[in-house]
């Protein structure tokens, strides 16, 4: 199991890949009623067997509450398509880039089914708690969306190049601003390579009212950027314009404040919505950077750690060839839980 407990909420994740059940365990919610369709919709994006690369394993992904009431809550889900069987051949044979190893040495075990308590698999009960603190945040009028800006070598339109809440809500078929039918190919390219391809996701928050955040160590960023590496697969976050930053002059990374009405705003968004740890009222702007999956059917090098020996292996199984897809609504999930945490329903 794995828990985090942030200022006000504590979220516990459980079971493994390939056991018969995974689930979550969620405290300190604001009071809540759960829309259970709306729940639904937000789970199947993170679904798989839908194409787009992602993997041929279908779970049905339909959260069974064993009680929920004062803020807490219990949800389970229960696994019905595993293949076990997929993986005998890599038993004590570390999948390169996977957790593999890394568990081998932590505790000296190794479940090579899937990735065990390490999988992906673990973010759809991730999903039920960024879910209902998602429903939570738009009843207080804050959106959150995730979208893909890039995949591979191919970049479509981003929130630099100026984006509108209407744009993002009109997305439909594959989850981008521009460029669909090329990142789409160029996953499929990937697939019948018999390899996979990384991605950029955003995501943008409107409606999040300036003063939410504290400073240093209790900073917004900090806080989402925690919840956001516990995502399998990202390997880099950035808010606003990000690295970019480093390359501009303080004239320009500036983001000049102006009245709008009575409202204070910025002619630019640089900042990404975050002043000295602290959200100033304009969107929250961040990119997200996953790795390609690990997971790959062409033959790699690693050791056999019960024969102390250096051996090649194939992969075999269900896998994504693209596994940011899938995990647009993770993102989604962990940052709800960062921004719900920080109280800013309170």
């Amino acid at each position: 199991m794995s828990k985090w407990k942030g200022e006000r909420l504590s979220v516990e994740i459980y079971g493994t890949s390939h056991g018969d059940k995974i689930g979550v365990v969620g405290k300190g919610f604001p009071a809540f009623s759960v829309d259970e369709d709306k729940l639904a919709a937000f789970m199947k994006r993170r679904q798989g067997g839908q194409g787009m690369g992602s993997t041929t394993r279908k779970e049905e992904d339909k959260p069974e509450f064993l009680y929920a009431e004062n803020g807490e809550f219990e949800a389970v889900i229960y696994n019905k398509q595993q293949r076990s069987g997929d993986y005998n051949e890599l038993y004590g044979k570390p999948r390169p880039s996977h957790a593999d190893y890394c568990s081998y040495v932590k505790d000296g075990t190794l479940d090579y089914r899937g990735g065990g308590r390490f999988s992906a698999r673990l973010t759809a009960p991730v999903c039920i708690a960024g879910g209902i603190a998602k429903q939570i945040l738009e009843k207080k009028g804050i959106r959150v969306y995730a979208y893909l800006s890039a995949v591979g070598s191919v970049a479509g339109k981003s929130y630099q190049d100026g984006v509108t809440e209407d744009e993002i809500i009109a997305i439909t078929g594959f989850p981008s601003l521009s460029k669909g039918k090329e990142m789409t190919e160029e996953i499929e390219k990937a697939r019948l390579d018999r390899d996979s391809v990384g991605a950029v996701c955003e995501c943008v928050v409107y409606g999040l009212p300036a003063g939410v955040g504290n400073d240093y160590f209790d900073g917004l960023e900090g806080a989402i950027a925690q919840l956001l590496y516990a995502i399998p697969a990202v390997k880099g976050v950035e808010f606003g314009s990000g690295f970019a930053l480093a390359s501009m002059r303080g004239s320009r990374a500036n983001d000049p404040f102006y009245f709008d009405g009575e409202v204070v705003k910025t002619t630019t968004n640089h900042a990404g919505g975050i002043n000295g740890g602290i959200s100033n009222g304009m969107p929250l702007t961040m990119r997200v950077a996953f790795r390609p999956t690990p997971s790959i059917s062409k033959e790699q090098q690693t050791v056999d750690l019960i024969n102390k020996k250096n051996v090649t292996i194939k992969i075999a199984g269900r896998h994504d060839s693209c596994v940011a897809v899938r995990a647009l609504s993770v993102v989604e999930s962990m940052v709800c839980l960062a921004l719900l945490d920080k109280g800013v329903t309170l």
